[in-house]
């Protein structure tokens, strides 16, 4: 049977950062091998950063002014000829799967992150947006590929007739690998990259490293990646705490230097909250993925789809959210058993390349859309 064709759809795709844009494009450079043309049509972005380019791919850039780019992508939706050869995947379920609707496409397919399905506090998102605008979008898809599988029963909640399938993310292994490096058991540096915002649990990291033994606490270093709108409240807790001399600060780390940033570190923590009334929650926890198959074992708290990301003692941990004394015990348990370290790590890699490069994580996908 002759190879059909891939269009996808996202607004978020390079040179645009962030998870969805870097998902964006390993689809589209991954699913080459199965289709036999990829179409992208996204947006004009002013984001500095590494062009995209890559010739195997139609890329189609909008206006970046909304509704004009919407009414600019239908035309070009419907101007594609033999439709019913292509598969639509569409970056997010608003606005990108009721442009492909629009422009007459079949056989769509919508990528589910999480947040997107959370309620929060507006009444507008309870009653109208995700219960009736959002189910009916979603009712109409093929399939939706969930990246977790928390987000898989976020979306089954919004109604029972949503065909939803969870696919967990998966990791760039040949750029996202181990360096040579020795432990140095005077001291275990720890890591963290995320925005810094409140919900992402920095506050209680720095808390629980406080609280531990004097001797313990000695040997323990805190490198965070990152900036966001919690930046200056963290910065003043860290001014003011008594490990203030062991806790770094690197700002922003751009993706060609974050295996690097991960290599120079032991541990990674991240610390995420879920919280009632909050749509902001951990859908799946990329980064988590990144540090391990840098071969650096991960701490995470069990919310949202981190438990996708992280195996318990498979590669890393995870721990109840806010629960200082079991954190504390897991650290100071690392702090003592420095080989712990080592262990984990091995499993981290091996966890990785067994289920977690972009090559399976395409197979898969394909396997999805392909039924």
């Amino acid at each position: 049977m002759d190879k059909k064709n891939l269009l996808l759809i996202s607004y978020d795709f390079p040179p645009s950062t962030g998870g969805i844009a870097r998902l964006c494009h390993e689809i589209s450079v991954g699913m080459q091998a199965y289709y036999q043309s990829i179409k992208v049509i996204t947006v004009t972005t002013n984001e500095v950063s590494t062009p995209y380019n890559d010739s195997q791919i139609d890329l189609i850039r909008l206006t970046p002014k909304r509704l004009y780019s919407e009414i600019e992508a239908i035309k070009k939706i419907r101007k594609i000829k033999n439709k019913k050869t292509y598969d639509v995947l569409c970056g997010v379920w608003h606005p990108e799967a009721i442009l492909a609707y629009l422009g007459g496409m079949k056989n769509v397919y919508i990528l589910g992150h999480g947040t997107e399905f959370l309620y929060g506090t507006s009444t507008f998102r309870k009653l109208f947006w995700l219960p009736f605008y959002a189910k009916n979008i979603l009712v109409k898809a093929d399939k939706v590929i969930a990246n977790s599988n928390y987000t898989s029963r976020l979306i089954q909640s919004l109604g029972k007739r949503i065909n939803v399938e969870p696919l967990p993310l998966a990791v760039n292994h040949n750029f996202f690998k181990p360096s040579e490096k020795l432990l140095n058991s005077r001291v275990i540096k720890f890591s963290t990259v995320s925005r810094v915002q409140q919900f992402k649990g920095h506050d209680f990291i720095l808390e629980t490293f406080e609280k531990l033994p004097i001797e313990i606490r000695a040997k323990v270093e805190w490198h965070i990646a990152g900036t966001g709108p919690y930046l200056k409240e963290l910065k003043e807790k860290i001014e003011n705490s008594p490990i203030k001399n062991q806790v770094f600060l690197h700002g922003f780390v751009s993706d060609d230097k974050l295996s690097d940033f991960y290599n120079s570190t032991d541990v990674f923590i991240l610390a995420t909250r879920e919280q009632k009334l909050s749509t902001q929650i951990e859908g799946f926890g990329l980064v988590f993925l990144e540090a391990q198959s840098c071969g650096v074992p991960a701490i995470g708290t069990n919310t949202g789809g981190i438990p996708d990301a992280i195996d318990h003692n498979n590669g890393g941990w995870l721990i109840e959210q806010d629960n200082v004394g079991e954190l504390q015990e897991l650290l100071m348990n690392i702090v003592k058993n420095p080989e712990l370290i080592t262990e984990q790590s091995n499993k981290a890699r091996e966890r990785v390349l067994l289920d977690y490069t972009w090559d399976l994580y395409c197979e898969k996908l394909y396997s999805i859309l392909s039924r």
